[in-house]
């Protein structure tokens, strides 16, 4: 099978949906001819949120368009204004071109916003097979024109098939209860095995006391996270936890401010911004901390819930969107009101002086992955889903 992937942003820009994309093409080129069709990104992109460090495990081709015409904003796109959806018309360009280049047997459109319309056009025009998969940052969220809904259901409903990476973001598109299309959630890969000498190593180099408690937090520094909230919790942990630091991991537009922030707080000794972290040392981070928080105030997953569960850490997160469906309140962790720093202080310091609920909600995590988010199983759903999709537009 011939599988051509369209998506308005992929590496070397990191987040949730670029590495989606890579794992899942990854394990499918093992099968079958795979296809990544992207546009160039943009030097400011790259510098604020990439890395090649994923570059040695492409085993697909990747071919880039110039995103010339596109009116919207995603990770750096020209953005639209008013109620019109986004679109772009560079993509139906290059799409138009590779399909008479590579003849795919279906089309994996990632982001009915702004890419959807090229989707259509392949459909409906092409007559190729053409699954939708809402990916995260264009389902509509608070606030967006309620024309942008019904752009997300127009889409797919005009496809072969639909993926969403959560209920939450099914439910957002097609009403509370559908059952249109398929769940398929993220993933994550195996725990890798950490020595003792690495969290030693690590340790000495962020300044760590060997009874120091470490809370860790990884996540793109975007505005929309509001990680000042966990920074402004901090304090109130100190007062019972006096030793213990707090970890941030990652990069993004936000930095600056986060920074200001902790400054302001007079964290300085009890807080770190480590920046970008390689994937070979993402796992000495979680095999070093004691617990993992997230905030965010709006999620259509949050792989990095799943990689924290995978390493057996407790998390603490804020209560919203598809958080809700990766977290177990009370059982692999606790769940606060959004954006209430009192509320995950509280959490903390609860999680913090019980080891064995800590423990208890590490393994429940542990269980959750094995049975939900291992790459293997979900590259296997959509190397289903594009099977039947294809198989049903040739009879």
């Amino acid at each position: 099978m011939r599988i051509l992937v369209l998506t308005p942003t992929f590496l070397p820009a990191l987040g949730g949906a670029e590495l989606v994309i890579l794992q899942v093409c990854r394990r499918l080129a093992a099968r079958h001819a795979v296809l990544v069709l992207t546009p160039y990104l943009s030097q400011q992109l790259i510098s604020q949120s990439g890395s090649n460090e994923y570059d040695c495990l492409q085993n697909f081709t990747v071919r880039h368009f110039h995103d010339r015409f596109t009116f919207m904003k995603i990770r750096g796109h020209k953005v639209s204004s008013g109620i019109i959806p986004p679109f772009s018309l560079s993509a139906i360009s290059a799409l138009h071109r590779e399909i008479s280049a590579f003849h795919p047997d279906v089309i994996n459109v990632h982001y009915v916003m702004p890419t959807g319309l090229a989707g259509f056009y392949a459909q409906k025009i092409r007559k190729i097979p053409v699954v939708i998969t809402y990916n995260g940052r264009d389902v509509p969220g608070p606030g967006v024109p309620r024309l942008w809904k019904y752009w997300h259901r127009l889409i797919g409903s005009n496809s072969s098939a639909m993926t969403f990476v959560s209920g939450y973001s099914r439910d957002v598109i097609f009403g509370p209860g559908s059952r249109k299309g398929h769940v398929v959630y993220n993933g994550v890969d195996d725990p890798a095995v950490v020595s003792d000498t690495q969290k030693r190593e690590l340790r000495a180099r962020l300044n760590l006391a060997d009874d120091e408690r470490v809370l860790f937090a990884l996540q793109r520094l975007d505005p929309l996270k509001r990680i000042d909230v966990l920074i402004s919790s901090l304090p109130i942990i100190l007062q019972h936890f006096p030793n213990t630091k707090l970890i941030i991991g990652g990069k993004g537009p936000d930095m600056a401010r986060l920074q200001k922030v902790a400054a302001e707080l007079n964290l300085a000794d009890r807080l770190h911004f480590t920046g970008y972290i390689s994937q070979d040392e993402i796992p000495v981070y979680f095999a070093l901390a004691d617990l993992f928080l997230f905030h965010s105030t709006y999620e259509t997953f949050g792989m990095v819930l799943g990689e924290a569960m995978n390493y057996g850490k407790a998390i603490v997160a804020a209560e919203n969107t598809a958080i809700k469906e990766v977290v177990d309140n009370g059982k692999n962790g606790i769940l606060v009101p959004t954006l209430d720093a009192k509320a995950f202080s509280s959490a903390v310091i609860d999680l913090l002086d019980n080891t064995e609920k800590r423990h208890r909600f590490g393994i429940h995590g542990i269980h959750k992955v094995q049975r939900l988010f291992r790459w293997d199983d979900i590259a296997w759903q959509y190397d289903a889903i594009f099977r039947k999709a294809a198989a049903r537009c040739r009879n």
